[in-house]
């Protein structure tokens, strides 16, 4: 018996010693058993020429860019949410083994991967789905290319196969192409900076995400930032009201001055404002609105363009009069004779 339990432990020791070993593959990137890896594989179609590698991108980088992508999703009693396409663990598997692909991939070279994810389920009861893909850089973005998108494993189906669980079952994965779109990742990405679906001649794809990495990741720590911190928001907020109050005081005080050398130049008999009436009292209002100008100044700088247009009025209708009628109409129209005294002689 005691022959039989060190047996056990031996065949259990050297399984899992050489497990790791067993899946490996001269392509891998990295693994994880039999259905978690990353690796190359030669490009699926030439019809978008080769890809710009080999690449350095930044691990962190490349995970904060994915971690900006959301969509919508309808669930039957919650409605509409918006889900993140990534949870956080692949965020940094993503990151970490596409950094270190991309800087040793070959032109002709795409990476594929199989990344798991679990789902809560019913109670305390969850599944385990996959998300795979092909990856590549060209034209200064990084394309994903998804192809089985929460794609459920049959945990009934592996039992059967494997019932000791030990030796593992491998599934045969879809991993996306350029040229035939899947159907497999039905959401729309909400847009964000840096972000993209592939469009071709044909199609939109919303299984193609074109990323342009350093643009996405500072565009969305940026606006994490201002969620994150009002203070500094509201301090932003309180400079641009501060501006804009200084912009239309240096406004207010150069209409003021203006208006002041139009009174000079009444006074003086030298000329008058090219504004009309109307709008000479609407700025009036809008001094007094906001406090530039007190109630007084108002209603006696109001007065005296009340008083300006009654006198123009006046001397357009004399001027229209016959010489003999003139007195007359002088003291019909115009309150004040003074000026015109020469003219109302007639």
């Amino acid at each position: 018996m005691m022959k039989l339990f060190k047996y056990q432990i031996f065949t259990l020791f050297f399984t899992i010693l050489f497990s790791g070993a067993a899946f490996a593959d001269k392509d891998d990137i990295w693994r994880s058993g039999l259905n978690r890896y990353f690796k190359y594989e030669k490009q699926d179609s030439s019809e978008f020429g080769k890809n710009d590698h080999p690449v350095n991108l930044d691990a962190k980088e490349i995970s904060t860019a994915f971690e900006a992508l959301e969509f919508t999703e309808n669930k039957l009693f919650s409605g509409e949410t918006i889900k993140s396409v990534f949870t956080i663990a692949q965020l940094k598997l993503l990151g970490k083994q596409l950094a270190k692909g991309l800087k040793n991939a070959k032109p002709g070279q795409d990476i594929i991967f199989v990344i798991e994810g679990i789902n809560p389920k019913l109670l305390v009861l969850t599944e385990k789905y996959f998300i795979t893909g092909r990856v590549f850089f060209k034209n200064g973005k990084l394309n994903m290319i998804i192809g089985e998108y929460n794609l459920i494993r049959n945990a009934s189906l592996e039992h059967i196969i494997d019932p000791s669980g030990q030796s593992g079952v491998s599934y045969t994965f879809s991993f996306g192409s350029r040229t035939r779109q899947s159907n497999k990742f039905k959401g729309t990405v909400i847009t964000v900076p840096g972000f993209e679906n592939k469009k071709t001649a044909k199609k939109f794809r919303h299984d193609w995400f074109l990323l342009d990495v350093e643009l996405a990741s500072k565009a969305y720590l940026a606006a994490r930032e201002a969620l994150q911190n009002p203070t500094s928001r509201n301090d932003r907020q309180l400079q641009i009201e501060a501006a804009k109050l200084a912009r239309e005081r240096r406004a207010m005080r150069a209409e003021m001055a203006r208006m002041r050398k139009e009174m000079k130049q009444i006074n003086s008999g030298a000329g008058t404002s090219s504004k009309t009436p109307e709008e000479r009292i609407t700025t009036l209002s809008q001094l007094l609105t906001k406090e530039l100008i007190t109630q007084e100044e108002y209603d006696t700088r109001r007065k005296e363009i009340l008083n300006d247009t009654q006198t123009f009025l006046s001397w357009d209708r004399l001027t229209s009069v016959p010489e003999g009628k003139r007195r007359k109409t002088c003291v019909h129209f115009i309150p004040n004779l003074n000026p015109f005294l020469k003219m109302c002689s007639n």
